[in-house]
């Protein structure tokens, strides 16, 4: 294996009997080179594309910083030499060979006046993204100017997890293995050359360390991170298997072993891995409780809440409240704000209530006095309680947005938004569903349902709407002019898409003199 070297490559010095002079000059003679070691040698991947070692032209930086305080050198690029198997540098030590220095090295190597305290891998390791994310640190301390090679040794800081494909009967080559929701950015501590993770979940594209066979992915240090694996095959098929919350340790191997199927994957842990320092198992998210289970009551009602690894809570059934007052009603024009749910032939369905909730109008729903728009009350709800047990409110945009947009562990590409079979494994249960549509202040309110178009949509809804508090826009019936009336108000919901393309959540507009089913979120 190839040595990472940090030594002062010196001219052959032999002094007997030299002076003060002499001794004085002595460091002015020796160049700064460094003779690597890999830690833990016989465990260490391959973490290298090529090889398990540096190559020939790779370039580390190093600071010397001298024990008064003074920082010698404090990004030195040094390239690595393969004949002589060091980190040379054309830099010669300090002259006062008694005065020692603290060593910090680093790969890969970053231009700049300064060592780098933030790293970030890359998103795409399926080629030279993967050696770019292996960030190695080498540190030492109390070192003297000498005429030998100073050893470092280098620990890998990142984590790794290895996607091990044991069998793949779906009929086609695999294109792409992602791991979804993982850190990918953190800080790096110039102290003690610890990383820490510090950046929004992101997907990473694995790299191929043996076609159809073996994937690897560098992530950051993280603890009770709920990650997935992904497997897209040539014909654009994926399959996608979600783990329980798990910490994944700087320089410590995850392995994933992978049965792809023609509809699914199925995750089993392995043994040992060799190279790597094995941490503990990742556990399987399969049970019947994916998610920590509670309820709250409302209403007379006991409603199931569901605790999301973002830290949300939601409640994980539709509101079934009735407003002192208020009847739920069977004809949407009627103005009542409180509907029964319709089935797929849009008429009144009362045994529906128990799964779909009632439609509430959006003046009810958030509480606005009177049950009126005005233009001045519109947009003044958003993150209200309205008919939400205290403690909790209408979800708004950007609570809907943490289970919807990129980032989120329910995100896929394909899907372009939550994806719903995630939702319902982490307990969330959104489904397709009717609601009431009234496009303007003057159109009649009526029953929207429409079934699936899905290869399994028979008899099943193909969208829905989820009231959100976040008001999206106001249009008068003279445009600028309030005085001439409200024409149309619309406000940010939930979406769901459930057809021939689509299995998903996302966010989109609704016009509130319409009437949507309402899912609460603790504050």
């Amino acid at each position: 294996m190839k040595k990472i070297l940090f030594s002062v490559a010196a001219a052959a010095l032999m002094f007997a009997g030299c002076s003060s002079d002499e001794e004085g000059a002595l460091g002015s003679q020796m160049h700064l080179s460094i003779n690597p070691t890999i830690a833990n040698p016989q465990v260490m991947p391959t973490s290298r594309v090529t090889d398990t070692d540096f190559e020939a032209g790779d370039k580390i930086g190093l600071r010397v910083k001298m024990t008064t305080g003074v920082e010698f050198l404090a990004n030195e690029p040094m390239v690595y030499d393969a004949a002589q198997g060091l980190f040379t540098s054309s830099k010669n030590w300090y002259e006062d060979i008694n005065l020692t220095s603290d060593l910090f090295a680093y790969h890969p190597f970053v231009e700049g006046a300064a060592l780098p305290t933030n790293f970030e891998v890359k998103l795409d390791q399926s080629a030279e993204g993967y050696a770019q994310s292996d960030l190695l640190v080498a540190m030492k301390s109390k070192v003297n100017p000498t005429t030998a090679a100073t050893q470092m040794t280098f620990s890998h800081k990142m984590a790794r997890l290895i996607i091990d494909i044991k069998s793949n009967t779906s009929g086609y080559d695999i294109s792409k293995v992602e791991i979804l929701g993982v850190a990918t950015a953190g800080t790096l501590n110039l102290e003690n050359g610890e990383v820490t993770a510090a950046s929004a979940l992101q997907n990473v594209i694995a790299h191929t360390a043996q076609a159809n066979k073996m994937y690897y992915a560098l992530v950051m240090p993280q603890a009770g991170v709920k990650m997935s694996v992904k497997v897209t095959t040539a014909d654009g098929q994926s399959r996608t298997y979600s783990l329980q919350a798990t910490d994944l340790k700087s320089g410590e191997n995850r392995r994933l072993a992978t049965d792809v199927k023609p509809v699914s994957i199925n995750v089993t842990i392995s043994g040992p891995i060799n190279q790597w320092v094995d941490g503990e198992d990742l556990i399987i998210d399969g049970g019947e409780t994916p998610a920590e289970q509670n309820v709250v009551e409302w209403g007379g009602v006991k409603y199931k809440t569901v605790t999301l690894s973002n830290g949300q809570v939601w409640m994980a059934e539709n509101l079934r409240y009735l407003p002192a007052g208020k009847t739920a009603s069977s004809n949407p024009a009627d103005g009542s704000g409180v509907w029964l749910p319709c089935n797929l032939q849009k008429a009144a369905d009362a045994s529906r209530v128990e799964t779909d909730g009632y439609y509430y109008s959006y003046p009810v729903l958030l509480g606005i006095e009177g049950e009126k728009f005005t233009a001045e009350n519109y947009n003044k709800y958003e993150g209200a309680q309205g008919i939400c047990p205290k403690g909790w409110h209408v979800p708004t945009e950007a609570d809907w947005a943490k289970l919807t947009d990129q980032g989120s562990e329910f995100y896929t590409d394909e899907q372009k938004g939550a994806f719903l079979p995630l939702l319902a494994k982490a307990g969330m249960n959104i489904t397709g569903l009717g609601y009431i549509n009234g496009a303007t202040a003057t159109t009649t309110p009526v029953y929207m349902a429409n079934e699936s178009k899905a290869p399994d949509g028979a008899g099943k809804f193909g969208m829905a709407y989820y009231a959100s508090s976040t008001s999206q826009s106001i249009d008068f019936n003279t445009a600028g002019k309030p005085e001439s009336g409200i024409k149309k108000i619309g406000y940010r919901a939930a979406m769901v898409t459930y057809n021939a393309n689509y299995n998903r959540l996302t966010i989109a507009n609704q016009m509130a003199y319409g009437a949507a089913p309402v899912r609460c979120v603790k504050d």
